[in-house]
């Protein structure tokens, strides 16, 4: 009899250590399903035997809870097995007032499936195992897709020589790179923001050929301007010029017209002579007409002021207006060359992996992410391939396919 106690023992305490080692590495989440044993000792039989009132099989409700006959409701949610098996026997014990309350064996018999899709062969639902790696669910899967290849036979050639359009598309865009990174720094400077110390790396001032177009192309502009101000000081300058100038004219015209309204006074007197009033009369005449040429001269002189005023103006919004023309057209260019390199790329990679390329080929390397979506978490994040998952969780494979250096 004793030898059949030591033996029942024995099998509840390896249950027991089984459980919680499993306990160790996984807490309970909600919709987890758990199967529990209850034994408890007969003294009429000397033995262990289980109790049917407690043992069967619960899930954890979406709350976190567990309904457990005799308990009542529990928080699950976050507790290891053991830690939920001792709860049980501390509130068996302090509810039923059993000297020996029942021996409790919790064991993880079902979780919720996790979710993968995105660049997988089988995407589905899978069965959950505590543990589990984002790589692991993607061996489940069936790993990465990989698009059928079909080569025709008079291919060969043009599938030998993809490598050069890649370069080709490669360099270009750099190309255009350089460009934008022009360009935005130029956009940079017209918004008066120290390039040196802006903290967006494309708005550093570029190397090489484009950094002396910048250069060039505020040199440019900064002459201009100027030039602008050069001619709006000589026109300041005609304009005072003007000023005195016509003032003069009309001191000289108010002097003209009271000797003139004398000598007419002079003449009905009898006093003057017809000939002196012609004269200062024609005078007269000569002053107003060259008072009137000066006040278009200064008409003029303040338009041609205004218009340049206006075009100083104007020259940083131009620059800003052409620059930012120039920058929509780049990136659009830009998107252009980066579909058809993506396209050539992932081609490149797929022939790469069949071995249809030649060894001068352009080289390639597939990198595979994972981004992980949870319940309690609606965004998206990235995980790393050793990274463990969770039941519930959406696993999206991400496939794409880099140029590396020879």
């Amino acid at each position: 009899m004793r030898n059949r106690f030591k033996v029942a023992m024995t099998a509840l305490a390896m249950t027991v250590m089984a459980t919680m080692a499993l306990a160790e590495s996984y807490r309970l989440l909600p919709q987890d399903r758990i199967s529990l044993r209850a034994m408890r000792w007969d003294p009429a039989t000397s033995s262990y035997l289980q109790w049917d009132g407690l043992s069967g099989e619960y899930a954890v409700a979406s709350d976190g809870t567990l309904m457990i006959p005799l308990v009542g409701q529990i928080a699950a949610q976050g507790q290891t097995t053991a830690d939920l098996a001792n709860t049980l026997e501390l509130k068996l014990r302090r509810q039923i007032g059993m000297v020996e309350p029942p021996k409790i064996a919790l064991e993880v018999v079902g979780h919720l499936a996790v979710y993968v899709l995105g660049d997988v062969n089988s995407p589905g639902a899978y069965e959950y195992h505590p543990g589990m790696t984002a790589q692991q669910v993607l061996a489940l899967a069936g790993g990465p897709v990989r698009p059928p290849i079909q080569i025709a036979s008079g291919n060969d050639f043009q599938i030998l020589r993809m490598g050069g359009e890649i370069r080709l598309l490669s360099t270009q865009i750099q190309e255009l790179e350089r460009e934008r990174q022009r360009l935005l720094a130029d956009l940079a400077i017209l918004e008066n923001v120290d390039v040196e110390d802006a903290g967006e790396p494309e708005a550093q001032p570029p190397q090489g050929l484009e950094g002396e177009i910048l250069e060039a192309t505020i040199v440019a502009r900064e002459g201009l301007g100027q030039r602008i101000r050069d001619l709006q000081g000589m026109l300041k300058e005609q304009i005072s010029s003007l000023t005195i100038q016509l003032e003069l004219r009309n001191m000289q015209i108010e002097n003209v017209s009271k000797e003139l309204d004398n000598l007419n006074s002079l003449k009905e007197k009898g006093l003057t002579v017809s000939n002196r009033v012609t004269t200062m009369t024609n005078m007269l005449n000569d002053l107003e007409s060259k008072r009137l040429d000066q006040e278009i001269a200064l008409l003029t002189a303040r338009q041609q002021l205004n218009r340049a005023e206006r075009d100083e103006l104007e020259l940083d919004d131009n620059a800003r207006s052409d620059a930012l023309t120039q920058l929509n057209m780049v990136e659009s260019e830009l998107a252009s060359l980066k579909t058809r390199l993506d396209t050539a790329t992932s081609l490149h990679g797929e022939l790469a992996a069949a071995g249809f390329l030649s060894q001068d080929d352009v080289a390639s390397e597939t990198i595979i992410e994972y981004a992980v979506t949870r319940e309690d978490q609606p965004q998206a994040r990235r995980v790393k391939a050793t990274d463990v998952v969770l039941p519930g969780d959406t696993i999206e494979v991400i496939r794409s396919i880099v140029l590396t250096s020879n």
